[in-house]
């Protein structure tokens, strides 16, 4: 068979032409860099976990060489993709040779003045959107060194650091002689008088909104002296950390006078023609920069956003060629509403993605480690234009470059929204690593639940590291058969906690969302089980349960005759629900030890450290009930019952989070 050795295409379908009979013996053949693949995740969702199976499919597609965008058309290794979506790509995969190829392929095109370009070979396609002298955008151009971090969160190659400091030093000098000029050059006033929209600069690409470049400018320019701090204090360089905590506090500084609207309760621009664009308070929230007296009033005040109706042409076109019947189904959904006089579908800000790339990880990360889950989950879970659903419903098979549908402009295979990902791992399974830990060595167990078994109902994932595999599941157990009661019931929850032979692991117990405790009883295997035997066994059923295609059941199609969109209901692989080889029938001859009880308290954050080994947890009475939804034009519309609340929870009002640590890689941005 002829197979090329250097050219390769991305393609959905390929057309045979030219036989009297269909050909057999037709094969494709998928390449990638071979890295080890050593994440997964499912739950009982269909749409999280075909978003999920979305992200991944897009990230096997952009790894040849280099982290490209699209595998069809640019294939351009980008900093901002990077740094928006390698929380999920260090998640999926051992990426330790191939992000340290890509620090270094920074490295080979620094300028001599320090500044880093936006790609990792010079191009003069985004150098408009920097601040002069032949940097690259401050977010993209930041990528290096804050991969440099992640890098050693993960992998804990000191030698990297060592070989590598020099070339983020003299970014890190770049920009302390560059900067502030550099931000006034690009029409930036010093207060920011005027700002109302996006200025010079990429920032959150694509999404629904404005995007507030200014802040994003800023906050990486923070970010960039946060890890010459976090990876000085790593190489024990003294003299250097100092300078750059100063310069980290000082961006901060400037970025919380500027934003903190005390009158109106929350983190904005300082003029209310920008109050729209994102990010919004999210990425202030979750990087520590919101004064940590102020993070309630202003998660608060962020449940004031909300939803529009969106112009685009493919989505009006859409509308225009429907059925009065599915328009009519449309309309009472929530999915089309009027647009001046005329219909049209919309983004929601709570029930639906707007966010872009670098907003969208801030979104579900702080709804989540706040006390509000289920809004994440609604997030997620949510159907129409900006959703996953959406994108499954119009038969994606690879996640998308925009939220919405573009046939004509915006790849389908593009990863960089894809932190997503990253999001389910840590929050609706519960397992990533510990935001202090260097090399892997330890994880923070952490599962979220959602307020209703309706929305979802068991969810697992296993996080690869150099120290093994660390695995967790969760399930519901007692649900009643008739499913109207998923919002009232009282149910168990079942969990299920591996730590390889040399990890370690900080379990946070289970509480409601507001913080209070329930009793929980641990166990742990007294010996341990063929795990990879059971392992291989679940995989095998899973791929039985993908095979018969219990995924994503619908998509549109347009029937040419008709000239109208039609509904079809069709059975797909993507989105397939499986249980964790956790809960694998062969786990039943397992011989536990004697159950431990904890008490739950009123305070949150109750925490049980975890050697080696198989953990088994029990909690015998969980309240369910129904999850909150919005007033009127509940879709796009704010959530007034959120941000009229007297208390919104303990957890942003926790003190161990209202300051950025040296040792913490996650929160430095």
């Amino acid at each position: 068979a002829r197979q090329s050795h250097f050219t390769t295409h991305a393609f959905r379908f390929a057309e045979v032409c030219c036989t009297a009979e269909p050909p057999t013996g037709v094969h494709a053949l998928m390449y990638r860099t071979a890295f080890k693949e050593w994440g997964d995740f499912s739950s009982s969702n269909i749409r999280i976990n075909g978003g999920y199976e979305l992200v991944k499919n897009a990230m096997n597609s952009n790894m040849l060489g280099v982290q490209s965008d699209c595998p069809h058309r640019e294939k351009i290794q980008y900093g901002g993709d990077i740094i928006a979506d390698s929380p999920a790509s260090l998640h999926m995969y051992d990426m330790s040779a191939f992000y340290r190829k890509v620090i270094w392929d920074w490295g080979d095109q620094q300028w001599d003045n320090g500044a880093y370009a936006g790609t990792s070979h010079w191009l003069a396609l985004n150098d408009y959107a920097g601040i002069g002298s032949g940097s690259g955008e401050t977010v993209w151009a930041s990528a290096p060194i804050v991969m440099t971090a992640r890098h050693m969160q993960h992998y804990g190659d000191l030698r990297l650091l060592e070989e590598s400091f020099d070339n983020h030093m003299k970014w890190f000098n770049f920009l302390l002689s560059h900067f502030d000029k550099g931000m006034k050059t690009k029409g930036y006033d010093e207060e920011l008088e005027g700002y109302t929209k996006e200025g010079s600069g990429l920032g959150d690409w694509l999404t629904f909104r404005g995007r507030d470049t200014w802040l994003t400018h800023q906050s990486f320019y923070m970010a960039t002296a946060r890890a010459v701090a976090y990876i000085a204090k790593k190489l024990g360089k003294e003299d250097e950390i100092a300078p750059a905590l100063q310069l980290a506090s000082s961006v901060k500084e400037r970025i919380s006078r500027l934003y903190m609207r005390e009158n109106y309760g929350s983190f904005l621009p300082p003029e209310s023609g920008g109050w729209q664009m994102s990010p919004g308070p999210e990425m202030s929230l979750y990087s520590r920069v919101v004064p940590g007296d102020q993070r309630c009033t202003v998660l608060r005040g962020y449940f004031q956003r909300k939803g529009h109706t969106w112009p685009g042409s493919d989505e009006n076109a859409f509308v225009r060629e429907m059925s009065d019947s599915t328009k009519k189904e449309m309309i009472e959904s929530g999915e089309v509403t009027k647009r001046g006089h005329d219909w049209s579908m919309g983004w929601s800000q709570w029930y639906g993605f707007n966010e872009g790339i670098f907003a969208v990880r801030y979104a579900l990360k702080t709804l989540s480690d706040n006390g509000f889950h289920n809004l994440a989950l609604s997030k997620a879970t949510g159907f129409g234009c900006g959703t996953f659903e959406y994108m499954l419903s119009h038969n994606a098979t690879t996640h998308w470059e925009s939220w919405w549908r573009s046939e004509d402009l915006y790849s389908h295979n593009h990863p960089m929204l894809g932190a997503t990902a990253e999001w389910m791992v840590s929050a609706v399974a519960g397992v990533a690593l510990h935001p202090m830990t260097t090399g892997g060595r330890e994880v923070l167990f952490w599962p979220r639940f959602p307020n209703s078994a309706s929305t979802i109902d068991f969810a697992a994932a296993t996080q690869g590291t150099r120290r093994g595999d660390f695995s967790i599941a969760w399930k519901f157990e007692g649900l009643p058969e008739d499913k109207d009661l998923y919002d009232s019931a009282i149910v168990k929850i079942h969990i299920r906690l591996f730590v390889p032979p040399d990890g370690r692991a900080v379990f946070r117990l289970p509480e409601y969302s507001n913080g209070e405790g329930v009793d929980s009883t641990i166990k742990y295997a007294t010996q341990l089980p063929s795990i990879e035997t059971i392992k291989t066994s679940s995989s095998e059923e899973c791929e039985s349960r993908r095979k018969a295609k219990k995924g994503f059941d619908y998509n549109w199609e347009f029937d040419r005759e008709e000239k109208t969109w039609v509904k079809v209901y069709r059975k797909k692989a993507i989105g397939t629900a499986c249980q964790s080889f956790l809960f694998h029938p062969a786990l039943g001859d397992v011989t536990w030890s004697s159950p431990e009880t904890v008490t739950g308290g009123s305070d949150n954050g109750l925490e049980v450290e975890l050697g080696p080994g198989l953990y088994d947890v029990m909690v015998d009475k969980w309240q369910l009930k129904a999850e909150v939804k919005g007033t009127k034009d509940w879709r796009i519309a704010s959530i007034k019952q959120f941000y009229e609340l007297e208390d919104i929870g303990p957890y942003c009002s926790d003190l161990d989070t209202f300051d950025w640590n040296i040792g913490d890689a996650s929160y430095i941005i």
